[in-house]
C-alpha cells in the first residue's frame, strides 16, 4: 500500500502524537537507537519500543544494523520507503517539467518515443512477476505487482463475458502514484494499459475505461481473452 503525503497535523491524526513524533524524528535525523529516541521523546525505552513495534507492524519502521564501531552498538530503527511517502514530495512537478521540456525540444514525436521506451521498461518489469497460467491467475499476479508498487490494485469479474463464454475481468487501481503527471500528460495512461496487455500475453485484450487523473474514483481496465 502506498501512503499519500500528509501534513504534520494530519500525521498526528493518522498515527497519534507519540508515534507521529517518532516518525518525524527518524525522518529528520535518520536511523536512531531506542535510547536516543526515548531521550528525545522524554518517555521510557519500554514505551518507545512499544510504539516502534506498532509502527513496524504497519510497515513504517524497520530495524537496521548499526555501523561498525567500538564496543557493541545498539540496533537502530529507521523509516521504510513506505513511511517516506508520508512526507510531501515534488516528483510530480519535476516529471511534468521534464516531459514539457522534452516536448518543447523534440516535439510530440519525441514525447511519444519516450513513452514507447517507458512501456518497454514497464513490460519487462511486469512480465517478470507473471508466472503464466489461466487468464484469471495472470491478472491476479499483475494486480499483486501493481499493489506492491503502490497502486492498490485488485481484480473483479465484470458483469459481461466474451463471446466464447470466458470471463471478462476488471483490473481496478484504487491509487495512482503518478496522478499529477498523468493529469498533465494523459498519454501515459494509454501507454500504461498497453504495457499491461503486453505483459499479460498475446492472447489477452486490455481496454482502459476510467482513470483517476481524469476524475474517476479509480483507474479501471477491462481484461478479456482475445477472440480473433
Amino acid at each position: 500500500m502506498s501512503a499519500p503525503a500528509v501534513s504534520a497535523a494530519s500525521l498526528v491524526g493518522l498515527l497519534g502524537e507519540t508515534r507521529a513524533a517518532l516518525v518525524e524524528r527518524l525522518h529528520r535525523v535518520g536511523p536512531q537507537p531506542v535510547a536516543a529516541l526515548a531521550a528525545h521523546l522524554g518517555i521510557s525505552e519500554v514505551a518507545t519500543r512499544r510504539h516502534l513495534g506498532v509502527l513496524r507492524e504497519d510497515g513504517l519502521v524497520e530495524e537496521r544494523e548499526p555501523r561498525a564501531s567500538g564496543g557493541r552498538p545498539a540496533t537502530c530503527f529507521a523509516l521504510t520507503e513506505r513511511a517516506d511517502r508520508l512526507f510531501p514530495q515534488s516528483y510530480d512537478r519535476l516529471a511534468n517539467e521534464l516531459l514539457d521540456f522534452l516536448t518543447a525540444e523534440h516535439g510530440e514525436d519525441g514525447l511519444l518515443a519516450f513513452l514507447r521506451w517507458r512501456v518497454d521498461r514497464e513490460v519487462d518489469a511486469l512480465a517478470g512477476t507473471i508466472a503464466g497460467g489461466p487468464l484469471e491467475e495472470r491478472v491476479a499476479q499483475l494486480a499483486a505487482a501493481l499493489s506492491e508498487a503502490g497502486f492498490l490494485a485488485d481484480v473483479v469479474e465484470a458483469d459481461d463475458a466474451t463471446a466464447m463464454g470466458l470471463p471478462t475481468l476488471r483490473l481496478v487501481q484504487h491509487h495512482c502514484v503518478i496522478q499529477g503527471v498523468a493529469r498533465e500528460h494523459p498519454e501515459i495512461c494509454t501507454y500504461e494499459a498497453a504495457a499491461f496487455a503486453r505483459a499479460l500475453g498475446t492472447d489477452v485484450e486490455v481496454a482502459r475505461h476510467e482513470t483517476i487523473a481524469d476524475g474517476a474514483p479509480a483507474c479501471v481496465c477491462t481484461v478479456s481473452a482475445r477472440t480473433g
